[in-house]
């Protein structure tokens, strides 16, 4: 398999993007990684892998449970910032760059989590046969994927907004094609797992609110802009990002409640699996 785009990809802009903006994005994912641990009930003493780990928020909060945790990701500069927040948060986490579906774990692991960490493999089925040759038998596997676009109102909403400016409406990628919403469809992830020789799948839905980044309007609109589907059909259609801006801080101050916080609609899976 060539998961060449992807390392790529998250070693450059997109890599640093979310370096800069590590903070934020754990606050607002941070519903998501409490979903997860709950799901997996992670224990002191057992070897924890966590797929796609960025800049380590669910192996901190994994860590505190005592299990020995192991992040991995393809992106150097995530990793980077987790081992440095790391020697505060959790200093007995490790973390490694490689490529998890082909990573050979010294130790295979006793639980394998991921948050959002797991949709962009090309392939995903040899992915998953990797990830779980890695896991001792009888392990278990617990990851959170995001459900369709049109479900998460979080990511649809600002390219909505931006309609009016952009070129052509963004097409909707092939059915799983690697990327964020590539496990929208249960059935294809059932199949997935099945083929990689997983059992005992469970597939649960989340359904609630989270809260964007943001202290106003304004700074609200600039992380539209630079993480989620917008950023990537600005930056593909060569757009002017500023008359897009302004759309976006008249829809945010429309949605912002009292506090001036924006809300909006996420539907994730948490998937369940043994090995």
């Amino acid at each position: 398999m060539d998961n060449t785009a992807q390392i790529d990809y998250w070693n450059g802009a997109a890599g640093e993007k979310w370096v800069r903006d590590a903070d934020r994005l754990d606050r607002m994912l941070q519903p998501f990684a409490e979903a997860v641990l709950t799901a997996a009930k992670p224990c002191s003493g057992q070897r924890l892998t966590d797929i796609g780990c960025g800049a380590g928020a669910l192996s901190f909060a994994a860590s505190g449970s005592g299990a020995l945790t192991t992040g991995v990701d393809v992106s150097e500069p995530l990793i980077a910032i987790a081992r440095r927040r790391a020697e505060q948060r959790a200093p007995a986490a490790n973390f490694v760059v490689a490529d998890a579906s082909a990573w050979v774990p010294e130790v295979k692991a006793d639980l394998v989590v991921s948050r959002f960490g797991v949709m962009f493999f090309a392939d995903p089925v040899a992915a998953f046969e990797n990830i779980r040759a890695g896991t001792m038998p009888g392990g278990q596997m617990v990851f959170a994927c995001w459900r369709p676009l049109a479900e998460n109102d979080w990511a649809l909403m600002p390219i909505v907004a931006a309609l009016p400016f952009l070129k052509e409406p963004p097409a909707p990628p092939p059915p799983g094609t690697p990327g964020p919403f590539a496990f929208g469809n249960p059935d294809f992830v059932t199949d997935i797992l099945v083929r990689a020789g997983w059992t005992s799948i469970r597939i649960s839905p989340w359904d609630g609110d989270i809260e964007l980044p943001g202290a106003n309007a304004e700074e609200t609109a600039d992380f539209m802009l630079e993480i989620g589907p917008l950023s990537r059909a600005i930056a593909e259609q060569g757009i002017d990002p500023v008359k897009v801006k302004e759309a976006l801080v008249s829809k945010v101050r429309s949605l912002t409640g009292v506090e001036g916080h924006t809300y909006l609609k996420a539907a994730v899976w948490i998937v369940e699996a043994t090995a």
